[in-house]
């Protein structure tokens, strides 16, 4: 039986979510795929050189580096990767997950 990654869960402000009064934990991909998204690289001393910071590409006529960015920070950060686009509505959309351990 494959088991998923678990975090604690965080709120929209990417505070430890305790609305239930307690720490609650969640699947944490799309936590750890959104992080990576809007970090920028230096943003966390622990690994200064992992994020793709993809608000640096807002003014970008073309979107290939960010979805070259994604594809290298999700793998470096152990997801196998199928696929990034960036949808019509400018949201990064990805079908990528971290290997399964059984």
């Amino acid at each position: 039986m494959a088991q998923f990654m678990n975090d604690f869960s965080l709120d929209d402000n990417e505070d430890i979510d305790l609305a239930t009064g307690d720490f609650m934990l969640t699947e944490s991909t799309p936590q750890h795929q959104r992080q990576l998204l809007l970090n920028t690289k230096g943003d966390f001393k622990e690994n200064p050189t992992i994020g793709v910071g993809a608000l640096s590409y807002i003014d970008d006529e073309n979107f290939s580096g960010l979805i070259r960015a994604v594809n290298i920070e999700f793998s470096r950060d152990g997801m196998e990767v199928h696929n990034v686009l960036l949808s019509e509505g400018g949201t990064v959309v990805s079908n990528a997950t971290y290997n399964q351990v059984s």
